[in-house]
């Protein structure tokens, strides 16, 4: 009992000395299991025997740059794991305009309501010029108050909604041990070492799907709908939205990411209540990782392509870059001026 409580005080200072000089931390955080000596990655799904997700705990508790990454964005994009699966970064780098600017997807895997997101982006004043969202309504609606974690059949509650930063930054660097013990027995029965789990970029928010031998088959079958479209939103859910995009200010494009079970028709009643631009590119020539939860490396570049030729048509994306996208920079200008 002493040596535990112990191990958990000096667990508290170094927690505590990592908030206060975060910014000049080496590497990321404390801690952190980096992607083959790359600091800009993070292990953020691991476990051996016990799944669990690193970034809830590192965005809620503003653990390393991850926060600070997204709040420098000129684009964000929320959404569960679908939008993690489906933008592709090398397409947004070549496609015209968005290539000058800063765009970060802060699609939280296993999240499905956008309540954890909008806490997120209240708690640590995140302001997007343009906001990308996915408006998918599959077991709860991205614009509802569900709090909740989906991994698979289980569901459970957000924890991490709960911990005060400090009890954060000890979650994860708890988790993080527990890996690496982890690591360390599975190569002592091994006979080598085997780098598991999923990373995590700090300064893009992009996972590394690539380690997935399925991600990026060559064979991988088409996607294709399966669900009923007769699916309506709700009042509820018109009402909630209205209330999140006024929090959080700037500009707005829905899309929706197409699988299996979602359901375009729900999409285009909110973004015609809302008065909201909606992105939602057909199936044809998607292909999925899973059978239909998921697009593949193929499907992402293809959905991500149509994205972005799309977005930048929008009314919200030429008053958010009246400039010409030229990013960031000009919206520094821009707020000096205003400012003056």
């Amino acid at each position: 009992m002493v040596v535990a409580s112990c191990v958990l005080g000096v667990l508290a200072l170094v927690a505590a000395f990592m908030i206060a000089f975060d910014a000049t931390a080496l590497p990321d955080h404390f801690s952190q299991i980096e992607r083959a000596g790359d600091r800009n990655w993070y292990r953020d799904f691991g476990g051996q025997h016990i799944p669990q997700i690193q970034d809830q705990d590192i965005f809620y508790s503003n653990i390393g740059s991850s926060v600070a990454a997204a709040k420098a964005a000129d684009v964000v994009f929320l959404g569960p794991s679908f939008v993690s699966y489906a933008i592709d970064r090398q397409t947004l780098q070549v496609s015209d305009r968005l290539d000058r600017l800063k765009l970060y997807n802060m699609a939280f895997v296993g999240i499905r309501g956008g309540e954890f997101s909008r806490r997120v982006i209240a708690r640590w004043n995140i302001r997007a010029p343009l906001w990308v969202i996915n408006v998918d309504d599959q077991f709860a609606h991205f614009f509802s108050r569900d709090l909740n974690v989906t991994l698979g059949p289980q569901k459970v509650p957000l924890a991490a909604a709960t911990r005060d930063r400090l009890r954060g930054y000890l979650t994860v660097i708890g988790r993080n041990l527990r890996w690496r013990i982890e690591d360390v027995v599975s190569a002592a029965h091994t006979g080598h070492f085997s780098d598991s789990g999923l990373y995590r970029s700090v300064s893009t928010g992009d996972m590394a799907l690539d380690v997935n031998p399925s991600y990026v088959a060559s064979n991988n079958k088409p996607m294709l709908s399966a669900r009923d479209q007769a699916c309506d939103t709700t009042a509820e859910i018109i009402a909630y939205a209205r209330t999140f995009l006024k929090e959080i200010g700037g500009r707005v494009v829905f899309m929706l990411v197409p699988h299996s079970q979602s359901c375009v028709r729900q999409a285009e009643q909110l973004a015609r209540a809302l008065d909201v631009e909606l992105i939602a590119p057909p199936f044809d020539g998607l292909t999925t990782v899973d059978g239909g939860g998921h697009l593949d490396r193929r499907g992402a570049e293809k959905f991500t392509s149509y994205l972005a030729a799309e977005l930048v048509k929008t009314r919200a994306f030429k008053e958010a870059f009246p400039s010409g996208a030229s990013g960031s920079g000009d919206r520094r200008s821009d707020q000096a001026r205003t400012a003056q």
